[in-house]
């Protein structure tokens, strides 16, 4: 019985593809048939019910790839970093793009982006035919990678360049062999290959390079989803199926048998849930009032800045941009500021109301619960390592303490 069933979809739009049903041990148990979604699915109604995964490949033009430097534990932090890091670089709107990406070597992170419209129209399209992959991979990226050796895949007009841990370029046969020697100019001598392997389907017009480099023809024929199969568990691979798009599996006969203790337990959680609801709501609200708070700081700081998405992230990227540039030394308006920021934050009830820099020093004006609170901020700032605190003055009405707060640096 076939346990995987491989799509590779040539066409996203007519939905024209190669397909191929598995065993167990990973031996096609099909020929590779080809044709549209719709005749694959009247078809094989029973083999893709009894499909255990489902894998889709699709054209690596439809995505952007890039690599990130990002100095994150793990991968779930990267993906919250890496729209960020990208926001520059895509004419897209960030919010209308799907990042994933997958373990890194030395906070190198490999990104996959594509549009949410063109992943959610794809999707919909194979549910309508009873199809609900598992993973969805970008075609070049699986084919086998080498070090030292870049992968071309031509299939039917296309043809992709994966220089091997950099970008992937798309061209036709008639730029092909310009555009190759061009990328293998501009490489640096760490990152040009030893080779090229070029996986096609027919012959390529001949092949000059400028440089010494060994090429590998690989003819496959018929159909690259073959090849596309042996090479499915490399650790590089992206599956565009993550974050809201990651799948979810579907209720079996153990949860029918299981379904009343599991109500019952869920009855105990809610119960839990509700006996720590004040607190929670208490958080929440505080949260929020911090999380404006540093929306109404990163706004005053950083005028000209169009588009507030993550005030904090934004806050320290603009920073650690600033310091970077920065000449002065560690008395810096930059960096009593990058000093001072995390007590800030930590600071319940405290409303900043302007700062000033003069004279190397940092002067906060900000309003506080009481004259107790204020003190402990500035007892706090002293704590730290590089700066030093000073309350300058302090007034109160019925309701709040203004104070003013110079630091400068050790």
């Amino acid at each position: 019985m076939a346990t995987q069933l491989v799509i590779y979809l040539k066409d996203i739009s007519s939905l024209n593809a190669d397909w191929v049903f598995t065993s167990q041990s990973n031996e096609i148990t099909t020929p590779v048939n080809s044709g549209t979604i719709a005749e694959f699915a009247e078809k094989n109604k029973n083999n893709i019910l009894s499909a255990q995964l489902i894998t889709c490949i699709i054209n690596a033009e439809l995505i952007h790839f890039s690599y990130q430097n990002i100095p994150a534990k793990n991968k779930q932090r990267a993906l919250q970093a890496i729209p960020f890091a990208l926001e520059e670089q895509l004419a897209e709107d960030i919010e209308l793009l799907h990042f994933a990406t997958t373990s890194a070597e030395n906070n190198i992170y490999p990104v996959a982006t594509i549009k949410h419209e063109l992943l959610q129209n794809l999707l919909n399209k194979l549910k309508e035919h009873g199809i609900q992959p598992d993973f969805i991979y970008p075609d070049i990226s699986c084919l086998p990678q080498t070090e030292n050796i870049w992968n071309v895949l031509k299939h039917e007009d296309r043809i992709s360049i994966d220089q091997h841990r950099d970008s992937i370029v798309h061209t036709d046969t008639d730029s092909f062999s310009i555009i190759l020697n061009k990328l293998i100019q501009q490489a640096d001598e760490s990152q040009q290959p030893d080779s090229i392997s070029i996986w096609s389907d027919d012959d390529l017009p001949d092949l000059t390079l400028l440089e010494d480099i060994n090429i590998i023809n690989h003819d496959y024929k018929i159909s690259p989803v073959s090849i596309f199969l042996k090479n499915l568990k490399q650790k590089h691979l992206i599956n565009l199926l993550q974050g809201t798009y990651k799948v979810v599996s579907q209720s079996s006969q153990w949860w029918k048998v299981w379904r009343v203790a599991a109500a019952m337990a869920s009855v105990v959680i809610v119960l839990k849930l509700i006996s720590g609801g004040i607190e929670l709501n208490r958080l929440e609200a505080e949260n929020k009032q911090i999380n404006s708070e540093i929306t109404r700081i990163y706004k005053k700081s950083f005028p000209l800045s169009k588009r507030v998405i993550n005030a904090r992230v934004q806050m320290e990227n603009k920073l650690k941009k600033l310091r970077n540039n920065n000449t002065k030394g560690s008395t810096s308006f930059t960096d009593l500021l990058a000093s001072a920021s995390p007590v800030i934050q930590q600071t319940a009830g405290i409303n900043m109301q302007a700062i000033n820099f003069s004279n190397k020093k940092l002067e906060l004006l900000f309003t506080i619960d009481k004259l107790s609170s204020a003190e402990s901020f500035k007892t706090r700032l002293n704590k730290l390592h590089d700066i030093k605190a000073e309350l300058v003055s302090t007034s109160s009405d019925s309701k709040l303490v203004s104070a003013k707060i110079k630091i400068e640096a050790l």
